[in-house]
């Protein structure tokens, strides 16, 4: 029974965990609305963005993310301006070990004209996740009870509702951005006291810079909290050469550094990477982190041309 005791432990803690208990990406920029519902709409068309991250390479059982997401607006008038609406929708998956996270959610975002050149949207996300206990693959003693009740727990599936608020400030060269994700704190059944979801606390601004006619310096700052850890701060820096091409890096810290890139592969097709290498103490043999997300943006203008949507697209 003692070794039942410590799994139900690793569950609570796995549940409990504040760092790793929502995904995080390294490309948060490019995939903000994947934090953020207000961001729904603010592109100048259907924007779609697939993506998958695969963490802590060479370590059994490390996390994997992949998602999918795809937002657009109506009640937008040709002339700026106008207050219009937007919606969308977001699918996530995460997998650690023997859990793993589901989550499908609505959106709908407000956008409203503040100033001469500043919009202001407010935005809801609403939906469900569910997590899961592999309990099948674990290794228990000889003597192990399959009738207890703790093990029934851990072996269904956890579903609970999920709401997440949003407030997005911007114009056509910078952004702010707050976020709350996990609103509602739901008490996992059934594994503790402890076993909970917490709320996330996300803010995240952005500035685009000229260079010159072909070079555009992007530089950009993610701060996030979750109840009973240390806040963590994200810092990244972009070069953007023509808005074909963009390549920088990035600091987490606390974590390590990381390394991005995005292309513009054809006329509406994006592809980011980012590489990242951790470097805490945590880490081990070489523990790095791979991210890939495929943007689709048609977005056309008069001319048949891209126009720039969301963040930094």
């Amino acid at each position: 029974m003692r070794r039942l005791l410590v799994i139900a432990a690793l569950v609570v803690g796995a549940l409990g965990s504040e760092a790793q208990q929502l995904p995080q990406y390294t490309h948060f920029v490019t995939n903000y609305f994947q934090y953020n519902p207000a961001v729904a709409g603010s592109a100048a068309c259907l924007d779609l963005k697939i993506g998958y991250r695969k963490q802590w390479m060479n370590v059994s059982g490390a996390p994997s993310t992949a998602f999918a997401n795809a937002h657009g607006n109506f009640g937008k008038k040709k002339r700026k301006g106008y207050n219009f609406h937007g919606i969308g929708g977001i699918v996530e998956t995460d997998n650690a070990g023997r859990l793993s996270y589901t989550s499908v959610h609505l959106a709908y975002a407000y956008h409203m004209r503040i100033s001469r050149k500043y919009m202001l949207s407010a935005g809801l996300a609403a939906g469900i996740y569910q997590y899961r206990f592999d309990f099948a693959e674990v290794n228990v003693v000889d003597d192990f009870n399959t009738d207890d009740a703790l093990v029934n727990a851990m072996a269904q599936q956890f579903i609970y509702p999920q709401i997440n608020l949003g407030f997005w400030l911007y114009r056509d060269d910078r952004f702010f951005g707050f976020s709350m994700r996990n609103v509602v704190a739901n008490k996992i059944d059934g594994l503790g006291d402890e076993s909970k979801t917490n709320t996330h606390f996300e803010f995240t601004a952005g500035k685009i810079i000229e260079l010159n006619e072909d070079f555009k310096f992007k530089p950009a700052a993610q701060v996030k909290y979750v109840r009973a850890s240390k806040m963590a701060l994200d810092v990244q820096a972009m070069i953007d050469f023509r808005e074909k091409f963009q390549i920088g890096v990035g600091f987490r810290s606390g974590n390590g550094i990381s390394a991005l890139v995005q292309i513009d592969m054809f006329r509406y097709i994006t592809v980011g990477y980012a590489y990242d290498l951790t470097l805490s103490k945590m880490r081990y043999n070489g523990m790095h982190t791979h991210e890939i997300v495929l943007g689709i943006s048609a977005c056309p203008d008069g001319d048949g041309n891209k126009i720039p949507c969301a963040a930094y697209n």
